[in-house]
């Protein structure tokens, strides 16, 4: 796992629920009375290339639907909007070609034309009325030219479309008068997310600002009592209070490390006669903690040495390099760097 891994917010889509439950359970049913429909209408069709053209024709459609539900974002992308239009407008010509003249009944054209009109119906909602529109002319002149080509006139098939008409109307007005107020929506829940990541950032600062303030009431205040009151120090207090002072400037320097893991560690360390310099050079503002990964690291190195120097340190943002731990001691320097992938470097030289 990476150790400067961090999952973005989610984006805030689908203001329409399209990709909602209710919405796919409704283009599910649609489906099953498509297939009802064509097989209860058609058992009259003979041959194989009539119900392999329907069949084909449903697949087709069924995919188109799926395919402008789950698409990803708001609105939907033009090109593959379009995309869209030109492959419904295929299937739905595909189907009315595969019915043959002898059998052709009108309620065995109306399924591949009710899917179609779902789909543009869901372009619409999804930020592309124009094309909808589009594939709504087309498919109208597309139904012209079969039934034409079925000795049943143009404008019989231009007129076996007219009930989309409404439905599109509705769809585009639906789209134009209510798109703005869903822009709006989305944008004050938006500006909701980021004031409680706000206030939650202010509550994180003001804890850790507390903490800050017990963690001086009980390491500084009696030591600068002590000195109020003119007292002699032994050299254990004495001791104590620069590891005291040190431990301090980490909290100013260091805020990286400054937990209360690493901490310990490093006063048990400086106890034992280590130097221990901190350093978090990222950017200000930036106050978290390390990494648990990067924590058990340098505590488990504060622990093994038993002399020398070790200097930790959180790098800028920006570099391949997540921290780099440095360790002198006994004529041997070894240098730990980690990256933000979570990969480990170790380089030592002697000498």
């Amino acid at each position: 796992m990476p150790l400067n891994d961090a999952p973005p917010p989610a984006p805030i889509t689908d203001i329409f629920g399209i990709r909602s439950r209710t919405v796919i359970l409704a283009l599910a049913h649609l489906g099953f009375v498509y297939v009802v429909v064509t097989i209860g209408a058609g058992l009259e069709m003979r041959g194989v290339w009539p119900w392999t053209g329907v069949t084909i024709a449903f697949l087709i459609l069924s995919a188109l639907a799926v395919a402008v539900v789950r698409a990803p974002g708001e609105k939907y992308p033009l090109p593959t909007g379009i995309a869209v239009v030109a492959v419904m407008l295929v299937a739905t010509a595909l189907s009315w070609w595969s019915i043959p003249t002898e059998t052709l009944d009108i309620v065995q054209c109306q399924p591949p034309l009710i899917a179609a009109a779902a789909i543009l119906v869901l372009l619409a909602l999804r930020g592309r009325p124009v094309v909808a529109w589009a594939g709504t002319l087309l498919m109208s002149l597309s139904a012209g030219i079969w039934s034409d080509s079925r000795d049943r006139g143009f404008l019989s098939g231009i007129f076996f479309t007219t009930w989309i008409y409404p439905t599109m109307i509705l769809a585009t007005l639906f789209v134009v008068m209510l798109r703005p107020m869903a822009t709006r929506i989305r944008v004050l829940r938006e500006e909701a997310v980021q004031r409680a990541v706000d206030d939650a950032a202010a509550q994180a600062e003001s804890e850790e600002n507390d903490r800050q303030v017990a963690h001086l009431d009980r390491t500084a205040r009696p030591i600068l009592r002590l000195v109020a009151d003119d007292h002699e120090f032994t050299d254990t207090e004495v001791t104590r209070a620069r590891l005291v002072e040190a431990d301090l400037r980490d909290g100013l320097r260091a805020q990286g490390w400054h937990s209360p893991r690493v901490r310990d560690a490093v006063w048990r360390a400086r106890e034992r006669g280590l130097a221990v310099t901190l350093l978090d050079d990222r950017v200000e503002g930036d106050t978290g903690v390390v990494h648990p990964d990067l924590e058990d690291a340098l505590i488990g190195i504060l622990d093994e040495a038993t002399a020398g120097q070790v200097t930790a340190r959180v790098v800028p943002p920006g570099r391949a390099t997540l921290a780099t731990i440095l360790v002198e001691g006994g004529g041997v320097t070894r240098r730990y760097d980690y990256a933000g992938d979570g990969k480990l470097t170790v380089a030592e030289q002697v000498g």
